[in-house]
């Protein structure tokens, strides 16, 4: 019934973060047949980093030996948080007793954290099965106005260059997105010199003389800032790199993952005055990290890995806009199979995600097509996806 298997993917280009740097990923790979139908998915496992990216294969392995010893409840609704609301509407038949009976397998095992990303590959590979089963579309499961609004290129995606020591080679990364989207998602870390020469750099090849530029950028930190070193960025922003500041939309992810939030109160304030959003990205994994986390960001960036599947996704998204913070998609590395786990969700959030594994990979690693659109520099929509 359950096949796993890793799933290596060969970079186009070296990809670096504050914590790492590399040229190839192995990701995990699910099948789950029954009744003649078989769903797949796929989680993006990052290099393990402390206090953020907690699994491996090996855990992965670890995780499905535990899912198989354990036995499935009878009549256990997986859905039952979403009942009186617009999410999840299920048909009642043969395929939503099969899902529900391994939902409660799944659910039996804590949200331990290095067992979010195995949650998430085996619901996510079980939604596929039944919405295969009950010929539906899993954006249109979540909800029929989240499947609505991916039928229009109304969502904007980003592209990301990775950090690295020379630079030149950073900047050389665009060549691969710009053909895709003006929008860049940029990682760096906390050394601020190195920040305004990527950005200068971006904003030569990208922006300078481009007066049709309608692209926006964005900072990842990967947790390496300090609040000094994001006033100090505000300074540089304002001084230094003031052509820069139209096109930046957010920084991400500035603070630590253990961290005093008081400090950083300022820091919102600070940026908000500047109209720069903040958003949360390895801090969020349950809706108790939304709610904590509310008073120092002005939105969460939800990965499926993260938030162990669809309906913790969902779950965020939710308990996110009743704090009136704004959402985003984000992805791990990984194939067309990850990104398109990842546009289920694009309809439910404020202006896009960066939904870019298929341009961060080797096209031969690449299991199944997309089931998005890319917009072209071409056309009027470019920078966004929709579904085909």
């Amino acid at each position: 019934m359950y096949k796993l298997q890793p799933f290596i993917l060969n970079l186009v280009n070296p990809f670096g973060t504050n914590h790492s740097v590399t040229t190839q990923r192995t990701n995990a790979y699910l099948e789950v047949t029954h009744l003649g139908t078989t769903g797949i998915a796929e989680a993006g496992l990052p290099p393990k980093k402390q206090n953020c990216y907690f699994t491996d294969y090996d855990d992965i392995e670890v995780f499905f030996k535990l899912f198989q010893s354990i036995k499935p409840l009878e009549k256990y609704d997986g859905f039952e948080q979403f009942k009186q609301s617009p999410y999840f509407n299920m048909e009642d038949g043969e395929a939503k007793e099969f899902l529900n009976s391994q939902l409660s397998i799944l659910d039996q095992i804590p949200n331990d954290p290095i067992h979010l990303a195995s949650k998430s590959l085996f619901e996510c590979a079980l939604i596929d099965w039944y919405c295969k089963k009950t010929n539906k579309q899993i954006s249109q499961l979540i909800s029929k106005e989240n499947y609505e609004k991916l039928k229009v290129p109304n969502k904007r995606n980003f592209y990301t260059i990775s950090l690295l020591d020379n630079i030149d080679e950073v900047i050389s990364q665009l060549d691969v997105g710009l053909p895709y989207t003006p929008n860049i998602k940029i990682k760096v870390g906390g050394d601020l010199e190195y920040i305004r020469k990527v950005l200068i750099g971006v904003y030569n090849k990208v922006i300078k003389g481009n007066h049709n530029f309608q692209g926006l950028l964005s900072i990842d930190c990967n947790s390496s800032w300090q609040p000094e070193t994001a006033l100090k960025f505000l300074d540089l922003l304002n001084t230094e790199l003031i052509q820069i500041k139209p096109y930046l939309y957010m920084i991400e992810q500035p603070f630590p993952l253990i961290f005093e939030k008081e400090p950083w109160y300022i820091v919102k304030e600070k940026y908000l005055e500047q109209k720069i959003e903040i958003y949360a990205d390895e801090s969020i994994k349950t809706q108790q990290d939304v709610v904590e986390l509310q008073k120092v960001v002005t939105g969460v960036n939800v990965k499926l890995e993260k938030s162990s599947g669809y309906r913790g996704a969902v779950a965020n998204f939710v308990k996110a806009e009743e704090l009136m913070l704004k959402k985003w998609v984000g992805i791990m590395i990984g194939s067309s199979l990850i990104a398109n786990q990842a546009i289920n969700l694009l309809g439910l959030a404020t202006i896009g995600g960066d939904i870019d594994g298929t341009l961060l990979v080797e096209k031969s690693c690449h299991k199944v097509e997309e089931q998005f659109i890319w917009h072209s520099a071409n056309s009027e929509f470019w920078g966004m996806i929709s579904l085909k």
